[in-house]
């Protein structure tokens, strides 16, 4: 089901922006709550902030991979957009097998020489979010873009998470299936929060608008080092395809965690229990964690 909803959405496309696509009345309070906390209609606005989703990004003059290089940016970097008026064709280009368009941006480079030119889609993050991940005081950057893994076939289909600390890139991890280069039509939304058990969890996800409304998210465990997917599905059509448990350590005692539901406002809610010896299941996922049994 999920491979016809993508071909079926990648088959349909059109150029008009995500912001703008249609969303069936069923799923429209939805709409405006994913809306208000994605970063989608920056994607689009004129003289709005984008980041570059990519060590070395380069500046093109003009919207083609064979134009001349003018800037390269490192990732994590802020650029203006310059918007296209609504009656001009999206530049749009496929590399690697993702079909995406030019962003048309200025801005001063390393050296403080200005500069204005293209930026290829996959090199332009999809959404972004500064927080302490590692509880020194000082906010780590986390970003949600396309896959650095080329694209093959129609169903090879993957975005990735980047986390940078002070200019370099400290963890990338895959998110398996989630669409979020332009041919998909899909809105993508990036949200880095804390439960109320204490620890953090990012969340990927995607709104697909238009005969239907596709809504996937997958939520990962961020464990002080490693991103582990511990959750993941496509709502609408109530179709699982991940959903791990893992330990988080706590200030006291140690804590088996999974997925139980979402509350009425959208959010995940957790449901964590103490480890006790001989737990089979906690030991698992201690071991992935590093953890020992005796900690």
């Amino acid at each position: 089901m999920r491979n016809i909803l993508i071909l079926a959405a990648l088959l349909s496309t059109q150029s008009t922006p995500a912001q703008e696509r249609f969303i069936s009345s069923e799923f429209s309070d939805f709409y405006d709550w994913f809306h208000q906390r994605s970063q989608v209609a920056q994607l689009y606005e004129d003289q709005s902030e984008l980041f570059t989703f990519t060590n070395n990004t380069e500046v093109h003059a003009g919207p083609c991979q064979s134009s001349e290089v003018t800037a390269q940016l490192p990732i994590g970097y802020a650029v203006r957009n310059i918007a296209y008026n609504d009656d001009y064709y999206l530049p749009e280009d496929e590399i690697d097998g993702y079909g995406d368009i030019w962003y048309h941006v200025r801005g001063k480079d390393l050296q403080g020489k200005a500069f204005t030119g293209y930026i290829w889609g996959a090199q332009i993050a999809r959404g972004w979010q500064s927080m302490d991940l590692t509880g020194d005081g000082e906010a780590e950057f986390i970003m949600l873009g396309i896959s650095s893994k080329a694209r093959k076939v129609p169903t090879d289909i993957n975005a990735e998470l980047r986390i940078v600390r002070r200019g370099q890139l400290v963890h990338q991890k895959t998110v398996p299936g989630l669409c979020v280069f332009e041919d998909c039509a899909a809105s993508p939304l990036l949200r880095a929060f804390e439960t109320p058990q204490g620890f953090t969890i990012i969340e990927a996800s995607t709104m697909t608008v238009g005969c239907w409304a596709g809504i996937e998210k997958s939520f990962f465990y961020w464990d002080g080092v490693n991103l582990q997917r511990v959750y993941h599905a496509e709502y609408t059509t109530h179709k699982e395809f991940a959903n791990e448990s893992f330990v988080f350590p706590g200030k006291t005692n140690a804590q088996l965690c999974h997925y139980s539901h979402e509350d009425e406002n959208y959010s995940p809610v957790w449901k964590c229990q103490e480890i006790a010896a001989g737990n089979s299941r906690a030991s698992v996922a201690m071991e992935r964690t590093g953890l020992s049994a005796t900690r």
